[in-house]
C-alpha cells in the first residue's frame, strides 16, 4: 500500500488524466462489448404474482372490465418516444363468471448481458417466474413471466377425452342432492367453451341426465338407495384441449386434471365446475 502511494505521489497532473482516461475507456468498452440494447419476446400472465400454486387462487385472473382494455400494437414508450415495450398478441380466457386470465407477448426493448447471457428490463433481470411492470398506454400493467424467447417450452398440447359428473350433495340436508332442472338443461352436446382468440378449449361430447340417488336408511337400520324424482345427477363426456408437463395434464395450463378434482366450465349463460370421474388417456 505504500508503494502504490509513493507512486501516486510521483505521477504529475498528464500521467493523472492519462491514467484516469485508460480507466474511462476501459470501463466503456467493457459496458458496449458486454452489454447491449436488443428486443427480447417474452409472455407474462397479467396480474400474477407468483409462480406457487394455491387451491384458493385458481381462476382469480383479472376482472373482466380490466381484461377487455387490451389490444394488440399497445406500446411504453420513454421520454424520447423509444418504444420500450410493444403488445405482440393476446390469449385469453375466463376463469369465473367475473374473472378472466389474460397472457400477453411482447416485445421488449431490453439490455443483454453477454458474460451473464441475461436480459433486464428496467434494469431488473428478466426471467420465468419473474415479475414485470408495464405502462401500456393508458394502463398500468404488472405480469408474471411465463415464457421467454429462447428457453426451451416443455408444455406440450394434448387432447383428452374426459368423463364428469354434475351433482350436489349436501349430507346434512340428503334431499337437496343432485342438481336442479334448470341446470341439467342449461348444457347441450355440442357446446364448447372457448379462449379469446375463438379457439376451442373443452367441448360437450355426450350428456346423460338421471334422477338423483340418495342413500335412505329405513327405522330397521337398513341402507337403501332411492331416487329422488325432483334433482337431477347430470353425466358429461368432454373433449378438453389440455397442457401436458410431465407427465400431468392441465387445464388452462393451472388446473390439474385429475379423477375426483373438478373443472370449470363457463359459457355465455352458465358457470359449473363438474367433477371428473374418469379420463382416457391416449
Amino acid at each position: 500500500m505504500e508503494k502504490i502511494k509513493k507512486i501516486l505521489l510521483k505521477l504529475n497532473l498528464f500521467d493523472k488524466v492519462l491514467i484516469f482516461g485508460a480507466i474511462v475507456f476501459v470501463a466503456f468498452f467493457a459496458s458496449v462489448f458486454f452489454r447491449k440494447s436488443t428486443y427480447v419476446t417474452v409472455v407474462i400472465k397479467v396480474g400474477e404474482e407468483s409462480t406457487r400454486y394455491e387451491a384458493w387462487m385458481v381462476g382469480m385472473g383479472t376482472k373482466t372490465w380490466f381484461s377487455q382494455m387490451f389490444y394488440e400494437g399497445m406500446k411504453e414508450t420513454d421520454g424520447l418516444g423509444d418504444v420500450k415495450a410493444e403488445v405482440l398478441s393476446i390469449y385469453s380466457y375466463d376463469t369465473l363468471p367475473s374473472r378472466r386470465a389474460v397472457y400477453l407477448t411482447l416485445k421488449l426493448k431490453a439490455v443483454y448481458n453477454r458474460a451473464s447471457n441475461q436480459y433486464t428490463f428496467k434494469g431488473l433481470p428478466i426471467l420465468i417466474g419473474s415479475t414485470i411492470k408495464l405502462n401500456l398506454d393508458s394502463l398500468y400493467v404488472e405480469g408474471l413471466v411465463t415464457n421467454l424467447e429462447g428457453v426451451k417450452d416443455i408444455r406440450e398440447k394434448v387432447t383428452l377425452k374426459v368423463d364428469a359428473q354434475v351433482r350436489e350433495e349436501t349430507p346434512v340436508y340428503p334431499d337437496t342432492s343432485g342438481a336442479k332442472d334448470y341446470i341439467a338443461n342449461v348444457l347441450e352436446v355440442g357446446d364448447e367453451v372457448k379462449d379469446g382468440q375463438g379457439n376451442t378449449i373443452l367441448k360437450i361430447l355426450g350428456k346423460r341426465v338421471e334422477n338423483a340417488k340418495r342413500l335412505v336408511t329405513t327405522s330397521d337400520g337398513r341402507a337403501l338407495v332411492q331416487t329422488n324424482p325432483l334433482r337431477r345427477d347430470i353425466y358429461l363426456t368432454l373433449e378438453i384441449n389440455t397442457v401436458k408437463i410431465g407427465d400431468r395434464y392441465f387445464l388452462f395450463d393451472d388446473i390439474p386434471l385429475l379423477i375426483g378434482e373438478k373443472i370449470p366450465i363457463n359459457t355465455e349463460t352458465t358457470s359449473l365446475w363438474p367433477e371428473v370421474t374418469k379420463i382416457y388417456l391416449p
